[in-house]
């Protein structure tokens, strides 16, 4: 018979850490930067699905300036956080866990910050290491659908804040309503911890947050899923000899999977701004 075992969700956080590591690793390769400033307008190894447009959005609606004390959770090699920091002026800090993204985004930010400075810093989401009150802005960008631990993260997010400071977060989450086999084709189409025990708006509530605004971005999704289809097919011998057959059919196939999701709406992608209930 078939065995299949299955991760408690310590283990999958764990070995979704690891697979990252390899994917900033993999993702400083020139095929694979091609592909990505094709698609995002970056090459960074972005590992959430901001595009260059979107970074410009969301350093417009957090407002951020020179001398703002800014935070990326979750901030990957550096995409957007040290991008958004450097084009406004302000200090930033990036957050995460994969050593190997920080490291990347270390050596980037020397030459990047443009008169603001950048701290890098290795930590787990749900308990940031900060003071009460330490930032103005704050961003994390399609994380809490890669995290287990959902109002734990936006709750120490909502402690570093000022009152008078703004979050934004862009997330996938499953649309509501599907049927049983729906839900499943969603699940193994999206992120790790793409499912929620409440809906977003309420969990933001219920972790002390006031939603602001609300933006739909499923399509520009669904666009950026078929960019990177085309894109991987229009290098296929350099994607394939790069990464080897086997994982450049798997990365089609997801791409593919999600593109479907995407488009039967039973995934969406959405961005919320929201300030901390004083």
């Amino acid at each position: 018979g078939v065995i299949v075992k299955v991760m408690h969700p310590r283990e999958a956080e764990c070995a979704q850490r690891e697979r990252m590591g390899i994917f900033y690793e993999r993702a400083r390769s020139p095929v694979m930067q091609d592909i990505e400033r094709r698609v995002c307008g970056c090459d960074y190894g972005a590992s959430s699905w901001t595009t260059r447009a979107e970074a410009d959005a969301l350093s417009e609606l957090l407002g951020l300036k020179p001398g703002d004390q800014f935070l990326d959770v979750g901030a990957g090699s550096g995409w957007p956080g040290l991008y958004m920091g450097s084009q406004r002026g302000c200090d930033v800090t990036l957050v995460d866990l994969p050593i190997a993204g920080l490291r990347i985004a270390s050596r980037r930010s020397l030459p990047e910050c443009n008169g603001g400075r950048c701290f890098v810093t290795m930590a787990d989401a749900a308990q940031l290491p900060f003071g009460l009150a330490t930032f103005d802005a704050l961003s994390h960008s399609d994380l809490l659908c890669c995290l287990r631990d959902k109002q734990e993260v936006l709750t120490s997010c909502r402690q570093v804040l000022r009152v008078s400071g703004r979050m934004a977060l862009t997330v996938i989450s499953l649309a509501t309503g599907l049927t049983g086999l729906q839900k499943a084709r969603a699940i193994e189409a999206g992120p790790l911890f793409v499912e929620t025990s409440v809906p977003y708006p309420e969990l933001l509530r219920e972790t002390g947050w006031r939603v602001i605004e609300v933006q739909d971005l499923s399509a520009a999704s669904i666009e950026l899923c078929r960019q990177f289809i085309a894109s991987d097919n229009e290098r296929r011998e350099a994607l394939i000899e790069f990464l080897g057959q086997s994982d450049f059919d798997d990365r089609q196939s997801l791409w593919h999977a999600r593109l479907s999701v995407l488009r039967e709406g039973l995934l969406r992608r959405q961005l919320f701004v929201a300030k901390p209930i004083g």
